[in-house]
């Protein structure tokens, strides 16, 4: 059909710059599908409140949720971006979203936590395979603005998160109806269901756009081999850095996520209303939530974006060491803004919450970017490395969160060699690991691991990252 790309899903031959049409437009129709995306991968994470309260989650089913969400996400990535640089092929990430539509837009359906952890594992799945190739393409199509394009890419995905955590709370409220003078909040978490025509329509969209897309360079494969050993070598270690310290960011990134739903729930209780019913405050709880998860995605994209389009190269090392230890501080001061503010805990906390956002989000653009540079003839890996890889082992956030925050004595099935080892030491300390050391203490301990992150990024290679810079 005169003027629509032809499908061919796994044949597509390597593309040089010159042959792209309309790079502007095809990586900004890409951009625009990563916001929709993003929007679809917070539903379930402003939620969960609301879905705790229908379902009777308890705590470390919440932990485990997100968990599942953080693997399934990104173990799927390496694979996806290992299958889309071998066959140079789009159509796994059009696909994973087309799967992600239809899952997350029925987590209404769910009655059980069985139910619910199967539809958001496979949304999350999906979600997690249409990144790699599109962030690849993305870069490919930005040329000698690689950074910019992909900040851009990371933007769209925070404003995406932004309304998905914002919006979605209150779309589910506005569609629940009043049954008998009772909120029929079923019914709201069903209306999620209108949120799929959106999603599909945008991958139809999708795939015409990207299905004949190049997204690496014809002669990068040959620059590769005819490297020395050592530089190929110091490349990869680079690379083993950036994942490193990503895989950390990222699980800072999971387990603040379960510290805010935690901590929202707190602050609705201590201000509520006795007369609302456990629906009511699922709701207001679910509100809260979704503007503190909101506030991390707006330190995340709003300096990610400032990065891309002003940060040097030889400033790129400072950035990973700089900013996560400046956002460990934000971090613990979260649950403790009533100690300096009463009365403005939530509006202090979310100032927190964004500079938080600033310290372990602000510089994933710049790891895919950099990894992309590093690893020209492997631009899906790179990125999936940089973005599913680390994320895939980010589920220890949100469980060593919990464990911290409520104790092992909290966790169905924990080994009974465990509890009596714990029993067996001093008083004070076995009552705090079996009881948990609250939820101050689970600021406090993420805090440290994003402290952590920054001291990971020295061992990058200034050198090489400067040398890379044009590529």
């Amino acid at each position: 059909m005169l003027g629509v790309p032809r499908f061919d899903f796994m044949s597509c031959t390597h593309l040089s710059e010159t042959s792209e049409t309309k790079p502007g437009l095809r990586a900004g129709i890409t951009i625009a599908t990563h916001f929709v995306v993003d929007v679809f991968s917070f539903v379930g994470v402003a939620l969960l409140p609301l879905f705790a309260v229908l379902l009777d989650l308890p705590t470390e089913k919440k932990a485990l949720l997100l968990a599942l969400g953080s693997f399934c996400s990104g173990a799927i990535q390496p694979i996806v971006a290992w299958a889309s640089d071998k066959f140079d092929t789009r159509a796994l990430g059009t696909l994973g979203f087309v799967v992600a539509v239809l899952c997350i837009g029925n987590l209404g359906m769910a009655t059980n936590f069985t139910q619910f952890a199967i539809l958001y594992s496979l949304g999350a799945v999906g979600i997690g395979a249409f990144h790699p190739p599109a962030a690849a393409i993305v870069g490919h199509l930005g040329g000698s603005k690689r950074s910019i394009m992909i900040a851009l890419f990371f933007l769209a995905g925070m404003s995406g998160g932004i309304i998905g955590n914002v919006f979605t709370p209150r779309y589910v409220e506005m569609m629940t109806p009043m049954v008998d003078g009772q909120p029929d909040t079923v019914a709201g978490v069903l209306a999620l269901r209108w949120f799929i025509p959106v999603g599909l329509a945008f991958a139809v969209l999708l795939a015409l756009t990207i299905h004949k897309t190049g997204h690496r360079h014809s002669s990068s494969a040959d620059h590769h081999v005819s490297m020395e050993p050592s530089d190929r070598r110091q490349r990869w270690f680079a690379v083993g850095v950036l994942y490193v310290a990503n895989m950390v960011r990222f699980s800072v990134n999971m387990a603040l996520i379960y510290l805010l739903v935690e901590l929202a729930s707190q602050i609705t209780l201590t201000r509520s209303d006795t007369a609302l019913s456990d629906g009511q405050l699922g709701v207001q709880a679910s509100q809260l939530n979704g503007l503190f998860q909101a506030s991390m995605q707006v330190g995340m994209g709003s300096v990610g974006i400032i990065l891309g389009f002003m940060l040097s190269a030889r400033f790129e090392k400072l950035a990973f060491v700089v900013l996560p230890i400046l956002g460990s501080f934000a971090l613990f001061m979260i649950p403790r803004a009533g100690m300096f503010a009463t009365g403005a805990e939530v509006p202090v906390a979310i100032i927190g919450t964004i500079l938080t956002g600033v310290g372990f989000g602000a510089v994933i653009p710049v790891s895919i970017s950099l990894a992309q540079r590093l690893l020209p003839h492997r631009t899906s890996l790179a990125s999936g490395l940089m973005l599913g890889g680390a994320w895939m082992l980010a589920f220890v956030g949100p469980i060593f969160a919990e464990i911290v925050h409520k104790g092992f004595a909290s966790k169905p099935g924990t080994p009974r060699f465990v509890i009596n080892t714990i029993e067996s030491l001093p008083e004070g300390l076995s009552a705090s690991l079996l009881d948990g050391f609250g939820l101050d203490a689970g600021f406090t301990a993420t805090a440290v691991a994003l402290f952590l992150a920054g001291l990971i990024s020295l061992l990058l290679p200034q050198k090489l990252i400067v040398e890379v810079a044009k590529h």
